[in-house]
């Protein structure tokens, strides 16, 4: 049986959730509360857990960019906007900071907080399930520290100042970390049910399998990758790539959830722009707003949001006939907006805007066709669709109101391919089942494993790879665009060279863009250049030996002296 799971914030789920429990929110902060409030019932720990969702991403409330893409170099911020997101990383110019830099180990002490009193719960059918919860939350936390600092202490009881061996032990290594994730994930797998046995509302065992998988493709990558510098792990990463392929197909194979279909030439867009997805087969997580009623909103009302998407995202779109635009005969152009979209992957258009489409559709119903960019907000041209909704609804103002999705099913079908495809045992069936199902969503021909176009602009990655290796990678790139992944593929990738010494473009400066707005920035070559005046030298400067993994804090160095710093800091 097919069913949607959805979240919304804490307010709303401590509340709605669990009403009868709701009086407990008045009483003392959940990570002091005493044996005799807790602890007794599987509804006090679902109001504890239900804290924790909090934590997920979701979207800005106001103002910012919504994609937690931008800054990378498939999209860009504006001037307003520049820095505060990822482009300091690919840029090179963090320093080593005096505290705190990320590593925060709250809500890891949270969650321990949450297993070790988990068990003295004795009424309820759910208990297990909550406690699965407790290590999914587990591996969630220790896998956004992972990601940024590689080695971690591993800790699993709530510490006391007389814990001084863990409080100042040293660092267990990557590849133990990683384990130690996947471990967590195993247990919260075995514990948890399917989300029509703990209604719409919860993580479960399949979102524990597929956030299994993303955990080991992202390590079995790295580990590959990365052999043979600073960064390595202990292994070349086949047997975690082993694991991502597994815990994808056990997902696959539950049948749980399906790809969302309709109108090729919509049906990916209309996937982004809903407000409810508890009727979408392939939304396994969502984060809801409701600002009408809680005054909770996204940041979608004001598109676009201070980001464009890049010209070098638009080169990784296929020509209709599913050859390289590079060689394909029906292949028409790209330097202007108006011939972008021609004979391109559907996915182009779902997720750029183009003069001509349609904007917006005002309260009595008129419509406005788009035109020229707003390049005061969207600094390449590239204004993104992906998430825009059309109808103004309220205060002349966009839907606040469009959920956010956490989890949904493409990503296991392109994490099996990607997996299948690095141990090199990928096929024609496994492509079937996979990618050409998300092609069959916007009509374009399949990927046949031993038909594909080579293509002379690949990405150059700085190292050799098999063109069905680029063309899964192409394909995740285009449909998982805006969504949050980039930055963690250009660090798992060890991608620095598709990247170092360049900087992101927009589109040809027209005489249309110009009038409108005049003494912007170009090239050479008469394209947008919104970031020659704000990277450091002009280009992305990240440091191959150093930028992999974030710095650890001074304090945290000085506190520790078991600790020892990330590599070249």
């Amino acid at each position: 049986m097919k069913r949607i799971i959805y979240i919304i914030t804490i307010l709303i789920t401590g509340i709605s959730l669990n009403s009868c429990e709701s009086d407990l929110l008045e009483k003392t902060p959940l990570d002091q509360i005493s044996d005799a409030d807790f602890w007794k019932t599987e509804g006090d720990l679902q109001l504890y857990l239900n804290q924790l969702y909090s934590n997920l991403p979701g979207w800005p409330s106001a103002g910012a960019s919504p994609s937690l893409d931008v800054g990378t170099d498939i999209i860009a911020q504006s001037s307003t906007w520049f820095g505060a997101s990822n482009a300091s990383r690919l840029d090179g110019t963090i320093s080593v900071p005096a505290s705190g830099g990320g590593w925060s180990w709250a809500n890891v002490r949270r969650v321990n907080y949450f297993l070790e009193n988990a068990p003295r719960a004795e009424t309820g059918n759910l208990i297990d399930h909550y406690v699965g919860e407790g290590h999914f939350f587990r591996a969630w936390f220790y896998f956004e520290l992972f990601k940024d600092f590689g080695d971690l202490p591993i800790i699993t009881e709530v510490l006391d100042l007389e814990d001084e061996a863990i409080l100042y032990g040293a660092r267990s290594p990557r590849t133990e970390v990683a384990n130690f994730i996947l471990d967590e994930l195993d247990l919260a797998i075995s514990k948890m049910k399917y989300a029509d046995e703990v209604g719409p509302s919860r993580i479960n065992k399949d979102i524990a399998a597929q956030f299994k998988a993303r955990v080991a493709l992202y390590e079995g990558t790295w580990e590959k990758y990365h052999q043979g510098t600073d960064f390595a792990g202990s292994t070349d990463g086949s047997g975690f790539l082993q694991i991502a392929a597994d815990a994808a197909k056990t997902v696959m194979d539950a049948d749980n959830y399906s790809i969302s279909t309709g109108d090729v030439d919509k049906a990916y867009y209309d996937l982004f722009v809903q407000t409810d997805y508890s009727g979408n087969p392939e939304v396994m997580l969502y984060k809801h707003y409701d600002y009408l009623t809680y005054n909770i909103q996204n940041s979608l009302w004001n598109q676009p949001n201070l980001s464009g998407m890049t010209r070098e995202m638009t080169k990784y779109y296929l020509a209709s006939d599913g050859d390289p635009i590079a060689v394909s005969n029906d292949f028409v152009g790209d330097a202007t907006l108006d011939v972008i979209q021609v004979n391109r992957d559907p996915r182009l258009a779902q997720s750029v805007m183009a003069p001509g489409d349609l904007d917006i559709v005002a309260l009595n119903g008129d419509e406005t066709l788009f035109s020229v960019p707003d390049m005061t907000r969207n600094p390449t041209g590239y204004s993104i669709e992906k998430w825009r909704s059309k109808e103004i609804v309220q205060n002349n103002e966009r839907t606040r109101d469009i959920g956010y999705i956490l989890f949904r099913y493409a990503e296991a079908l392109l994490i099996y391919a990607e997996a299948k495809a690095e141990l090199g045992t990928i096929t024609q069936s496994d492509l079937d089942l996979t990618i050409n199902q998300l092609r069959d969503r916007v009509g374009m021909p399949h990927l046949v494993l031993n038909a594909i176009t080579p293509d002379p602009e690949w990405p150059d990655y700085g190292y050799t790879l098999p063109d069905y290796i680029q063309e899964v990678r192409r394909e995740r790139v285009v449909e998982m665009f805006g969504e949050g992944n980039r930055l963690d593929d250009l660090m798992r990738w060890r991608a620095h060279n598709l990247f170092v010494g360049t900087r992101p473009l927009g589109t040809t400066y027209t005489a249309e863009i110009e009038a409108k707005y005049p003494n912007l920035t170009v090239d050479g070559d008469g394209f947008l250049d919104p970031y020659v005046n704000f990277l450091n030298g002009g280009a992305y400067g990240f440091d191959p030996n150093r930028d992999y993994l974030l710095p650890l804090p001074i304090d945290e160095l000085t506190l520790n002296e078991s600790l020892t710093q990330n590599p070249n800091w």
